[in-house]
């Protein structure tokens, strides 16, 4: 068996202050949809904020012949306008959240060429809806294998009225995307209750775009008017999970005021927000105009313990470290049940989470299910192996904060991938006595 390779092992200690202004790396949803519309659009855009993992986007957008340049966490996008995307020669992987992947198929589906696809299972069947869908414009489109998708596109793209009010946001944004290249306006309906808006992405970018419910009280009806999108900055909105140790960490520290900026907090991404809020963390949640927020999170006092099972445990897969980390912080038995599923892949997450955990001198009671651990107790610094897994790392960057005595923690080079300056965020939030070093 090879060894793994040791990469920087970085020294934490504990502090009692925590105060400043943090900024995240973009949410990976919101900068595809942005860099596929830049792509089409008239002008360059430019973008601050770029995640990491944005990167298969734009070189995939340079394969299609979009000039792009990256610098760091900037990119700028030259867009080629409706008609100037080439053929690629090689099957295009679009392994991007469907809200941003259903556009780029819409997009590449009013081509004049043939592009191959290959989408992730679980947008095959919105992927496989708006196809159907865009049939009506012209375009075809063949299913050569599952998740395999040939694109036979069209030379003269229809504008459509569609009927149902009950699609997915996703898929009407994807029409609305396809009608910018037809003869005629386009009209989506949805419910008046609807709050997906995906109109104001295109109309950001100066497309004409009208929602109204003259004609019927009960629908929402838009219409699109074809036309090239013209070029928009963009400060991309930030990714919550890269909040999530920044808030933790602010929990625990007693003389702590962290504001966490321009962060895209959704229904289905707020399951750790409303965790904290229920075991009384101080968080307050404060609305910016366009559509991201602040939080703004303080040392609390006391946290009562909770359980987290089922639909909560699911969505909270990759987290489940910084869930661990937050337990040890509060009073009563916190349970964290059915994360099964973590007992499987490379290794054993939860047998060895456990194990660390106890490191430090947690109370952790391990269960076929997932972990029980009393909270409250005293936290003693220790050698921590991460497996070179980016959220274990950051957890227990975390715990060395609030633990007496030194924490070292191996391996912290594989949080760049996700979240780099992650390391200097969080020193630049401590006083000005350096209580994070590197060896």
């Amino acid at each position: 068996m090879s060894e793994v390779p040791v990469g920087d092992i970085r020294t934490m200690t504990k502090t009692t202050y925590l105060q400043g202004d943090v900024r995240v790396p973009g949410e990976l949803r919101t900068a595809t949809q942005a860099f596929w519309l830049a792509a089409i659009s008239e002008g360059t855009s430019c973008f601050s904020h770029v995640p990491p993992s944005a990167a298969a986007t734009l070189e995939l957008l340079q394969v299609l012949g979009v000039e792009v340049t990256r610098d760091n966490d900037t990119a700028t996008v030259c867009g080629v306008g409706l008609h100037g995307l080439r053929q690629s020669p090689d099957v295009i992987d679009l392994d991007i959240p469907e809200p941003a992947l259903l556009p780029a198929v819409a997009i590449l589906s009013q081509q004049s060429f043939v592009s191959r696809v290959r989408i992730p299972a679980q947008s095959r069947d919105p992927a496989v809806q708006l196809l159907g869908l865009l049939a009506r414009t012209g375009a075809a489109y063949a299913q050569e294998d599952e998740l395999l998708l040939r694109l036979d596109g069209t030379e003269s793209p229809v504008g459509v009225t569609y009927e149902a009010s009950d699609l997915p946001g996703s898929v009407k944004l994807g029409l609305l995307t396809a009608g910018l290249f037809g003869d005629k306006p386009t009209v989506v309906r949805e419910s008046p209750s609807s709050k997906d808006r995906v109109d104001a992405l295109l109309k950001a970018r100066g497309v004409s775009v009208d929602g109204s419910r003259q004609a019927d009280p009960t629908v929402r009806t838009i219409t699109l008017k074809p036309a090239t999108p013209r070029a928009l900055d963009v400060d991309i909105a930030g990714d919550l999970a890269c909040a999530l140790p920044f808030i933790v960490a602010a929990l625990g520290v007693r003389r702590a005021a962290v504001t966490i900026g321009r962060v895209m907090l959704r229904p289905e991404n707020r399951v750790f927000i409303d965790i904290v809020r229920q075991i009384g963390g101080e968080l307050e949640i404060v609305d910016n105009d366009d559509g991201t927020v602040d939080l703004l999170v303080k040392g609390a006092g006391k946290m009562k313990a909770t359980r987290i099972a089922e639909k909560r445990s699911q969505s909270l897969l990759d987290h489940v470290a910084l869930l661990a980390v937050l337990a040890t912080q509060t009073e009563g038995e916190f349970i964290i049940r059915d994360v099964e599923s973590l007992r499987d892949g490379a290794f054993d997450f939860i047998d060895h989470l456990a194990n660390q955990l106890r490191a430090i001198q947690a109370k952790v009671g391990e269960y076929s299910y997932g972990l029980v651990i009393d909270g409250g107790r005293p936290l003693l610094g220790a050698r921590i192996e991460t497996r070179r897994h980016a959220g274990l790392t950051q957890a227990f960057a975390v715990a060395g904060l609030l633990a007496t005595g030194t924490m070292e923690i191996e391996d912290t080079d594989c949080v760049d991938r996700v979240f780099p300056g992650f390391f200097a965020q969080l020193d630049a939030l401590q006083s000005h006595k350096t209580r994070e070093k590197t060896t």
